[in-house]
């Protein structure tokens, strides 16, 4: 038992140190940069953000999709991933009617609760996580692959999701339905995706394609300089520390929601045996308490749909998850393993 403890207790140091080290201190670092740029030069965050939406996401979409492949099995998972969306949206038309939000403020709460960063913090942590014990065998990593293959499922289903419906929830706060159509219609996301899974499905090879490159560089500069937007966004806004409803969903995100896509793991393997493995089981929960996406904020700030409401909550569930989520991979490891 007193092995059991300290072997915990350093397990417990272990990932909150790596989760501070390689994830929490590089994206606090650049959010700092673009706060201090902004605060000497007045960079243009508008302009910023459309280099993103017209450049690095559907760059970033179009690498993503054309080079995932869904395995067979997968569609139990994909199930639970969008019964655990639909559940957040009630939730956050719960939360809105208590608060009396305005249609702004519904479509933000919306896009806050119901999308996660599961690209670059989700993959970081599922190394992690399957690269020590108890996952690790002999030396070896066995089930690294069984969960890369699920988080890169829930990260496909969740960018098609954010790119099509939070942003149509983003605009939905600023404009009509009608318009907010119009303007998804000239952002390239849509037809980006539509032609990422043309290419994969008619077998184009897009990587002989001279755009290719361009494509693959402009992935990897999307979490950079969404975060100078972000800090950039911050250095223009009054922060406001004690805001109620920023508290309300990043406590509601962090540490109620994990607490549902656990119960809907025990529900789901209850009345359907076997449809959460281990390592299933522990890449669903670590999904559920992963923080609110990052786009949500640049969608805020592109559709001017209280930017600094969003802004705030993707600081906020960034932060904090350092602690949430060390807590819920080491309940994971205790339920599961």
């Amino acid at each position: 038992m007193c092995f059991f403890i300290f072997f915990a207790k350093r397990g417990f140091i272990m990932v909150f140190w790596f989760i501070i080290e390689h994830t929490m201190l590089p994206i606090f670092v650049l959010v700092l940069i673009g706060f201090s740029l902004d605060r000497k030069f007045g960079i243009d965050v508008k302009t910023l953000s459309k280099v993103m939406f017209y450049l690095v996401i559907p760059s970033f979409i179009f690498t993503k999709v054309y080079s995932t492949d869904f395995p067979p099995g997968s569609l139990s998972l994909i199930a639970n991933i969008f019964i655990f969306m639909i559940i957040c949206f009630g939730l956050a038309n719960i939360v809105s009617k208590i608060r009396h939000y305005d249609e702004g403020m519904v479509q933000s709460c919306r896009n806050a609760l119901m999308f996660n960063n599961t690209g670059n913090l989700g993959v970081a942590l599922i190394i992690l996580v399957f690269s020590h014990d108890p996952f690790v065998v002999n030396g070896q990593t066995p089930y690294l692959t069984e969960a890369l293959v699920a988080q890169v499922i829930i990260f496909i289903i969740q960018s098609i999701a954010l790119n099509t419906l939070g942003l149509y929830q983003a605009g939905r706060g600023r404009l009509s339905a009608r318009d907010t159509l119009k303007v998804m219609f000239r952002m390239p996301m849509l037809y980006v995706l539509v032609l990422a899974l043309l290419a994969r499905y008619l077998s184009w090879d897009a990587k002989d394609f001279f755009f290719w490159p361009i494509m693959e560089m402009a992935n990897n500069a999307l979490l950079p300089l969404a975060m100078l937007s972000i800090g950039a966004q911050l250095s223009q806004t009054k922060i406001h520390w004690l805001d109620r409803d920023v508290w309300i969903v990043s406590g509601l995100k962090l540490f109620v929601l994990p607490l549902i896509g656990l119960a809907m793991i025990y529900i789901a393997n209850a009345v359907l045996p076997g449809t959460f493995t281990a390592v299933s089981a522990t890449v669903f929960l670590i999904y559920c308490a992963i923080p609110t996406a990052v786009n949500t904020a640049l969608f805020a700030i592109e559709f001017d749909n209280n930017p600094d409401y969003a802004t705030q909550i993707v600081m906020n569930t960034t932060a904090l998850s350092a602690i949430s989520l060390t807590c819920y991979i080491f309940l994971g490891h205790i339920l599961f393993v």
